[in-house]
């Protein structure tokens, strides 16, 4: 725009067209920016192709021949372009958000309360540097006032045997200079000084009290102090030396914004001069894990810059890198930290809700662990078929114990248990358990594929029965409680351990490698179809090789554990191909009670709760008290049951009705007569004490061999807690159970 004169002597505006003067692409370029601009403003701007003048009329006259052009105010400049230009905020957004300074203030209270926690430790800390102080300020005063220089200086020559005059004129050099540094003014007004301090130190403690003599001591203490530290400083000049701890730089201390922004620019993640910006105030779960968020400055720093580096950042924080967590925000520059109270895992493992469960729900999952985050895990097992491998000795039983325990403590859950090891692993379970295979005999492995075609034919029957139901029985085809009710169809949980041991023994028979595929065959089918209606299958093996344990068998189970293992191969076939590239491995975990555990969903490290063999045996005693109870002791289990019958019947009546696990011979026979009081089981008139009770224990021993006569089974009296509360002999009802079968 240009201005001309008009015939009166006025000026006027005049436009110029200055897109005459400029080439077509450039034309464009300026019509798309202006086109972006108009879009983004109310009414407009200024420019050669679409803009508008908005000419507001003003309110003065002064003003009213012109008129006044509204400027649109600039777009504010995000991090990125201001760094791309060069141009830094005025004012670091760390001093004015709100976030950062509740987290600083956060980060003050916890240092005051370490450092008064510390103040024993500073204190004593502080006078030894004063000692030191008092000792240095001591020598350097009496090395100025005395020469003592000129004595190192005469024993050099005395060693180089220059001859006696040179050392006779060092010690006379010697008088004479520490003579005339007696008579400098600084040394004397520094005595003189010093005997006032000490002169009126003395006067004021003895006129007021010593109590008021200590604080004129500060000065002197306050110099001592600064003696020694220069001192300290000396000696560590590296500058390792401080009275307070650097709360900032300690392994132990708060992760702050400043440690971060420190250890980032060591591991040069950003510049010298780069800081980072919190995202609002550090939090802390239940379980003590601090979560810390953080926008990382504008420049090349990026989230997977600091993941690649994670290692180091951890070294910087002074943590282990188990201890550190890093994810990416919702940007490429904000990040979220994760960082653990201690080192996960590093506690025992909590010992199973399972173990203190009077009875369980499989339909509720299994209460199975915790992660290193300390968040619980709870397996739906009931859906998805479980794999545990791994090598002997790190846990793995243990966890296989887990499921167990649930599928134990649900009365309506009925167990299948194999197992091929025979060991004394899951002895207990044989009087829980429906069926019972033990071992890896031939007889044991005919009677494993036997229970697979029962189990195929029990599956197909049972979806017979789901679509005989009306629809609105059977949304989903799946199996309800209330259909497994209904219908007489309990959740069956098949438990096989060391499976490649039935494998192995299929490959060795005359047309083993044809039965071994069929058996592979027919359970990869209970595993796909069986979990719709109520079919659990719980398999463990050391090395499951393409060989011992196909994958046909094993790409059909979701659900995954494996504790420690030699190498990745071996671990990816327990938690399947690829899972050792994606950063999942139990390779060299070398901890027991400790794996990985690969769901659906993805594959982390899992602490499995803790079930011990004596916890598991009182949960099958418990287990199978539930299934008595409630009508569903059935099949193996149910063979070994003893008539509850005589005297054994009155015992157990005895324990119902006192309502206690332990009872004394003389308990017992005082309930046995409240039962029948013509039995003869009271005292008799006369009758002292010891007599009746050697009587009466003798009776009850001679009729409770008869009640076993021909079981193999016994109850004997044992050290119990009477009823008075004194010890003596008499049985327990956890005794009597394991007689009963019951």
């Amino acid at each position: 725009m240009s201005t001309t004169t008009t015939e009166h002597g006025e000026s006027e505006a005049a436009l110029v067209d200055l897109s005459a003067y400029r080439d077509p692409e450039t034309l464009d370029r300026i019509e798309e920016m202006a086109r972006a601009e108009v879009r983004r403003t109310e009414a407009g701007v200024a420019d050669l192709r679409t803009g508008t003048v908005r000419l507001d009329k003003p309110d003065t006259d002064e003003a009213a021949e012109g008129g006044v052009f509204e400027q649109l105010d600039e777009e504010e400049l995000d991090e990125d372009e201001r760094a791309s230009w060069g141009l830094r905020p005025l004012i670091p957004e760390t001093f004015t958000d709100p976030g950062v300074w509740r987290q600083r203030r956060a980060v003050w209270t916890n240092a005051a309360a370490y450092h008064s926690l510390r103040s024993p430790v500073y204190l004593w800390r502080f006078a030894r540097v004063s000692g030191l102080g008092a000792r240095v300020g001591l020598r350097d005063a009496w090395s100025f006032l005395f020469a003592t220089e000129y004595g190192d200086l005469a024993d050099k020559v005395r060693r180089a045997k220059a001859g006696a005059e040179h050392i006779a004129d060092l010690r006379a050099d010697r008088r004479k200079e520490a003579k005339q540094r007696r008579k400098e003014p600084l040394t004397v007004y520094a005595l003189t000084g010093f005997t006032s301090y000490a002169a009126a130190l003395l006067a004021l403690g003895e006129t007021w009290g010593l109590a008021l003599a200590f604080p004129a001591l500060i000065p002197l203490v306050g110099l001592l102090y600064a003696l020694g530290h220069r001192e300290m400083v000396r000696r560590t000049p590296d500058e390792t030396f401080a009275l307070l701890d650097n709360v900032v730089e300690m392994t132990d201390g708060p992760v702050t914004d400043e440690r971060i922004t420190k250890v980032l620019r060591e591991i040069k993640v950003i510049g010298a001069e780069d800081e980072i910006r919190p995202n609002g105030l550090a939090t802390r779960d239940e379980v003590g894990n601090l979560t810390i968020g953080f926008r990382l400055p504008a420049g090349t720093a990026t989230f997977a810059v600091l993941e690649r580096k994670a290692e180091a950042f951890a070294g910087g924080l002074g943590l282990p890198l188990e201890r550190i967590e890093l994810t990416e925000g919702e940007t490429s520059k904000e990040v979220v930290l994760w960082v653990a109270p201690v080192v996960p895992f590093s506690a025992p493992a909590p010992a199973s809700p399972l173990v203190t469960a009077e009875r369980w729900s499989i339909w509720d999952g299994v209460p199975f662990g915790a992660n290193r985050k300390g968040i619980r895990k709870v397996l739906q097992v009931l859906w998805s078929s479980m794999l545990f491998g791994g090598a002997q000795g790190y846990g793995k039983t243990g966890a296989m114990y887990i499921p167990a325990a649930a599928g134990v403590l649900d009365p309506n859950c009925r167990i299948l248990l194999a197992d091929f090891k025979g060991g004394a692993d899951w002895e207990e379970l044989e009087g829980i358990a429906h069926r019972a295979i033990i071992g890896a005999d031939p007889a044991s492995v005919e009677a494993f594929v036997e229970l697979i075609d029962e189990l195929i034919e029990e599956m197909d029957n049972r979806f017979a029965k789901i679509r005989a139901m009306p629809k609105r029985e059977r949304p989903d085809m799946r199996l309800t409680p209330e259909m497994a009710e209904a219908h007489g169809m309990p959740v069956l949980m098949l438990l096989v351990d060391e499976i490649q041991e039935a494998f192995g023994v299929l490959l060795t028979r005359e047309k083993g490698a044809q039965e071994f595929a069929a058996v592979v065959e027919k359970l990869a089918r209970l595993i796909r179809r069986g979990r719709a209606c109520g079919l659990i299958i719980v398999a463990a093996a050391q090395r499951p090789d393409a060989k011992s344990v196909p994958t046909a068998f094993r790409d059909v189970i979701l659900k995954r554990y494996s504790v420690h293992t030699v190498d990745d191969t071996s671990s990816d076939m327990i938690l399947g191909d690829g899972a050792a590239k994606r950063g999942h491995t139990a390779a060299g975990l070398g901890k027991i009670g400790v794996g990985i555990l690969a769901e659906e969903a993805g594959a982390e490290k899992i602490q499995p709760d803790r079930i011990t063999p004596q916890a598991f045996e009182e949960i099958c005693i418990r287990g199978r008290a539930l299934r008595i109870a409630a009508g569903t002791l059935t099949g193996h289990a149910a063979s070994g049951l003893l008539s509850a019958v005589g005297i054994l019947a009155q015992i157990k009546t005895a324990f119902d009705t006192a309502g206690v696990d332990e009872l004394g011979s003389a308990d017992v026979a005082r309930l046995l007569n409240d039962q029948d009081p013509a039995a003869g089981w009271a005292q008799r008139d006369g009758e002292s004490d010891k007599a009746w009770s050697s009587r009466i224990g003798a009776r009850l021993g001679r009729e409770i061999d008869e009640a076993l006569d021909g079981t193999g089974r016994t109850l004997d009296r044992v050290k119990v807690r009477t009823l008075a509360g004194t010890e003596g002999r008499g049985f327990r009802r956890a005794d009597l159970t394991l007689v009963l079968g019951a």
